[in-house]
């Protein structure tokens, strides 16, 4: 693991966003992936 200076592209998503080029800023963005949970740890966060 490390951890990474991202500043840089902050700041060029955030021009993106402004100047309105949204799919140019959504491609910038890191792909999320699912944190992998059983049920069971999960069953305390549902009413």
């Amino acid at each position: 693991m490390s951890i990474s200076d991202v500043t840089p592209l902050a700041h060029e998503i955030h021009a993106l966003v402004r100047d309105r080029e949204l799919e140019s800023a959504t491609r910038l963005l890191p792909q999320e992936q699912e944190y992998p949970t059983g049920a069971e740890l999960l069953a305390h966060l549902r009413p």
